[in-house]
């Protein structure tokens, strides 16, 4: 035989097998791997991730457009998590997180306010959408969610603090604070 003809012959099947090895799995060579396939919890832990860069490193060097731009990404994130599964309360929760940061308190309330009904007993949240409401200039809402709160708690040192947050909210009213 020819060994210009062998040599063919190999690079024929050579050729013939990386053909066959690109036919044979295209889906693992031409898709996008993430595309669809995420799931809520894969968004909300981009969404924490992007958060903390903006919060933790961008934030305190005063590179305020670097936070703004991984606040955005966040939100972006946690709002993908959230239309992947409505219920997600992780999700709600650190979108409402975000929205106070980025001192938009109207958002954060209906967030922290979405939370407190999917997960009733997570008194933080209460708290939460008290102090937005508070920045809000909304206090007899605040007063009205912490006891809403109250309900939900038979700790008494939890319903002690609680307490005290109405009393200091009530007070604030009545110097006139607005």
């Amino acid at each position: 035989m020819d060994i210009p003809l062998v040599r063919k012959r190999v690079l024929a099947i050579i050729a013939c097998t990386i053909l066959f090895t690109f036919l044979a799995v295209p889906g693992a060579l031409c898709q996008d791997k993430g595309a669809g396939t995420d799931t809520p919890g894969t968004y909300n832990q981009r969404g924490v991730d992007f958060f903390k860069k903006g919060f933790y490193e961008h934030a305190p060097k005063n590179e305020a457009a670097k936070a703004e731009l991984n606040y955005r990404l966040a939100i972006k994130e946690f709002k993908e998590a959230i239309a992947k599964d409505s219920s997600y309360t992780d999700a709600h929760r650190n979108l409402a997180r975000v929205y106070y940061v980025q001192r938009n308190f109207e958002d954060a309330a209906w967030e922290y306010k979405k939370v407190t009904e999917l997960a009733p007993g997570d008194i933080d949240s209460y708290v939460n959408l008290a102090l937005a409401y508070i920045e809000l200039k909304e206090f007899n809402e605040a007063v009205d969610v912490l006891e809403n709160a109250k309900e939900q708690t038979s700790d008494p040192k939890v319903l002690n603090t609680l307490s005290a947050y109405i009393t200091k909210i009530r007070n604030q009213q009545a110097r006139g604070v607005r």
